[in-house]
Parts: structure tokens; sequence; C-alpha cells
């Protein structure tokens, strides 16, 4: 293709939004509680989940001006 001309792409149907329950069945799935997890990030390989840590009797630990969080790689086989 001769460089400078333009490119005809075609994309995926792409959803305006996820319904909350689906990210709770995915976060179920995943054995993950949905109230445990800040940020998920689905590729194709791995998940990536922040999640918020909690003590023994499952408060959130405070670090600095929010809550403390860790980030989990779970891979995908």
């Amino acid at each position: 293709m001769p460089q400078g001309q333009p490119i005809d792409v075609q994309l995926p149907p792409v959803p305006d939004h996820i319904p909350r329950d689906t990210l709770r069945d995915i976060c179920q799935l995943l054995g993950l509680d949905p109230g445990d997890v800040r940020d998920i990030h689905l590729g194709i390989n791995e998940v990536t989940a922040t999640l918020y840590l909690c003590d023994a009797d499952g408060h959130k630990i405070r670090y600095g001006e929010g809550p403390a969080t860790t980030v989990v790689t779970i891979p995908i086989g």
C-alpha cells in the first residue's frame, strides 16, 4: 500500500458499557470478591487485578490518603 493512502478498517462490534452484573460474575469466576477489586484488566494471555489489602477482620488497610493495594497477575492457560 502506498504511503499516505487512507486505510479502510473494520472494527468488531464494541459495547458502549459492561453491565455491573457482568463484572461481578467475572470476579466471582476468578474467585475474587468484587468488593476487594479496585481494577481488573482482561488480556489475551493474562488477567491483571489490583486488589485492596484487608486485615484479618476484612477491613481495608489504609496507606497514606487511601486504601493499600497490590497487583496480581493470573495467567490464562
